[in-house]
């Protein structure tokens, strides 16, 4: 799994700050869609001589060629998504995680399959065993998507959590959150599926 790249020359802090603006919209709760507008947002260059926080974009063009990573390792994260709260280590472990991402999501997976079916089933509107791992903290957000393009089990309508869950505010979120940080990632399905069946087969 890797993260799309957005090609850009080294930007200016206004430009930094323009992509935030864009990137919050994208992961707020609106319909826009970063990746579909290629950033561009009706927000005025001007707007950004009137912010306090002007000192976080200049810090943050001049340390990164581009901050897209930055700003998308740091709204997963950051439900609000005010720049004063982003932070290196959000980053850091983002990158960290990408890079050994496969491996991660054997281990997560591993303890799970011996009932890989059970983990989709919503009984009486109640979350999910797989949802539940996720809140544990036990199941990362880069696997609930993964599982999702493999199983087909949340983010679109006809989808079952959502004919089951549709009014749970906690499964609302996440589904978003998912749709918004699955535009950033190119994943190799065949090869997660590939790994789970292993790990399905090797579990009887």
């Amino acid at each position: 799994m890797v993260i799309r790249k957005t090609l850009v020359k080294k930007m200016e802090p206004i430009d930094t700050y323009l992509m935030y603006c864009a990137l919050k919209a994208h992961f707020g709760k609106g319909d826009y869609d970063y990746v579909t507008y290629k950033g561009k947002t009706k927000i005025k260059r001007d707007s950004f001589y009137k912010r306090k926080d002007r000192g976080f974009f200049v810090k943050i063009a001049k340390k990164y060629d581009n901050p897209q990573d930055y700003f998308v390792s740091n709204f997963i994260k950051n439900k609000n998504g005010y720049i004063a709260d982003f932070n290196e280590a959000n980053y850091e472990s983002w990158k960290l995680k990408r890079q050994g991402f496969f491996d991660l999501f054997e281990l997560e997976m591993k303890p799970l399959v011996d009932a890989f079916e059970d983990l989709f089933v919503v009984k009486n509107g109640q979350h999910p065993k797989l949802l539940k791992e996720f809140l544990g903290g036990r199941v990362s957000l880069e696997t609930m998507i993964i599982l999702d393009e493999l199983v087909g089990y949340g983010t679109h309508e006809s989808d079952a959590w959502n004919k089951e869950m549709g009014d749970d505010i906690v499964w609302n979120d996440l589904r978003n959150l998912m749709d918004n940080y699955e535009r950033f990632l190119t994943i190799d399905v065949k090869k997660y599926k590939i790994r789970l069946l292993k790990l399905i087969e090797e579990s009887k």
